[in-house]
């Protein structure tokens, strides 16, 4: 575990994922190396905070695009379109509705290239309780011994988003290399990963199973508590995330823009 401050003079949020800067103004901007400190922090921590950032939706998106290009939220997601910022989701909690987001996942996986960065601005919630929780899939990665690294390392997963509408799938590594850091982790999002490729059903079952208990023990968690103005950014590849459904029908209202992705890099690659 870090035991002082990490880059941009951050602080860890638990021992293995998560950090909180207090001390930078993102309305001010950031240098080309702050960026470039702040991709690395993402690397290393999976999730960072900006708390108490005074910014409007210009300023979301201009920080926004400083690490990467915009994904435009899909057509059937709420946005903030109708005031000039399509590119600006906004997730609505309100009467018991809009929670999606409520078991542990990680966003857009059954896309061929998942978006890269979720980068939320929270607005107001409840009086107690909307906190979310993240999971780092490299530290669950390293918890697992090394035969079964070595098995589980050349393997294939498909993912699939089942609705009313239409049926998605993408198949993935169940093992990917971060392009910053080089460390090895699981892909794998409980709420979307059908079945692992190479496996009979049986044997699929058992091994991810084992794999979603694995990457959901506490050590590799930490819970953030939103307050108005906070910035929270994670690796969307490398992280799941869990928003927790525990503020009866309060409203909690978050802005939300996506950073596009590459392909996941194999393990193998």
């Amino acid at each position: 575990m870090e035991t002082g401050p990490l880059r941009l003079g951050a602080w860890p949020v638990a021992g293995r994922v998560g950090a909180v800067v207090r001390t930078i103004d993102l309305s001010d901007g950031l240098s080309d190396e702050q960026v470039n400190d702040l991709h690395h922090l993402l690397a290393e921590r999976g999730v960072v905070f900006f708390a108490a950032q005074k910014m409007g939706p210009d300023g979301h998106r201009d920080f926004a695009r400083l690490l990467g290009d915009i994904r435009m939220p899909p057509d059937f997601f709420p946005s903030l379109r109708d005031d000039g910022y399509p590119d600006i989701g906004v997730i609505v909690s309100e009467g018991g509705g809009g929670r999606g987001a409520g078991t542990w996942h990680t966003d857009v996986p059954w896309a061929p290239n998942p978006p890269r960065y979720s980068i939320l601005h929270f607005q107001e919630g409840p009086a107690g309780g909307g906190d979310t929780m993240w999971a780092s899939q490299i530290a669950a990665y390293q918890r697992l011994s090394p035969p079964m690294r070595e098995f589980i390392t050349p393997l294939t997963a498909e993912f699939k988003r089942i609705s009313r509408i239409e049926d998605r799938s993408a198949i993935h590594p169940l093992v990917q290399r971060h392009p910053v850091s080089g460390e090895l982790a699981l892909y794998l999002s409980p709420s979307n990963t059908t079945r692992i490729i190479e496996l009979e059903p049986n044997e699929s079952d058992a091994v991810l199973a084992l794999l979603f208990t694995t990457v959901l023990r506490p050590e590799s968690t930490c819970r953030w508590k939103w307050s108005p103005g906070d910035i929270g950014i994670w690796d969307n590849h490398f992280v799941l995330h869990h928003a927790i459904d525990d503020y009866g029908d309060e409203r909690r209202v978050i802005h939300r823009i996506e950073i596009e992705g590459e392909p996941l890099i194999p393990a193998t690659a």
